[in-house]
């Protein structure tokens, strides 16, 4: 019985020597992982780096496109702000400039909210010559009491050479207790 226990002695020790040194190309497999993952940091740093300067090249396409599409002296702006809650909630909001509809928008919880919050949305944009020029806003809400409300706001101007801008303002009226529709030029 010692013989084999000997034996089995002499053929274990020299495995388990050779187990330690044998790699099995485990070692060449993490090299290779962490190249790998390397370059993928690499790469994705490189993606990174891309993406802002798309981002800051649109930005430069976007003001170049207003310039020429919009230029100075025939520019004509229509922005919307509010400062309503108790007397009115916009629903939506058509725009005609010289008796032709131009722009329509229908307001959703998040839009208000933020008209409601002090923002301002940039309702319509256009070219506009020089002259006379009747503008008219018309609203659709909920007004006092709960009840369907429409009115609509009017306004003649002098366009001049310069650029031109127009905010249509609904706010409330807290002695007559009901919303103020008006358009103002800056």
């Amino acid at each position: 019985m010692r013989f084999w226990v000997l034996l089995l002695l002499a053929i274990s020790l020299p495995v388990r020597a050779a187990d330690a040194t044998i790699d099995f190309g485990q070692q060449k497999s993490e090299e290779k992982a962490k190249k790998a993952m390397s370059e993928v940091q690499r790469l994705s740093g490189d993606i990174q780096a891309l993406k802002t300067r798309v981002i800051g090249l649109n930005k430069d396409l976007r003001v170049m496109e207003e310039a020429l599409l919009f230029p100075t002296n025939t520019q004509f702006s229509v922005f919307v702000s509010t400062e309503t809650g108790q007397f009115f909630t916009l629903e939506s909001i058509k725009l005609k400039i010289d008796d032709k509809m131009v722009s329509s928008h229908l307001y959703s919880a998040r839009q208000r909210d933020a008209l409601a919050r002090g923002g301002v949305q940039k309702l319509f944009m256009t070219n506009l010559s020089e002259g006379k020029h009747e503008v008219t806003a018309f609203f659709t809400g909920i007004g006092p009491n709960g009840r369907p409300y429409k009115r609509a706001a009017e306004l003649t101007l002098e366009k001049g050479q310069a650029s031109q801008y127009l905010e249509i303002a609904v706010r409330d009226d807290s002695a007559r207790q009901e919303p103020v529709f008006e358009i103002k030029q800056w």
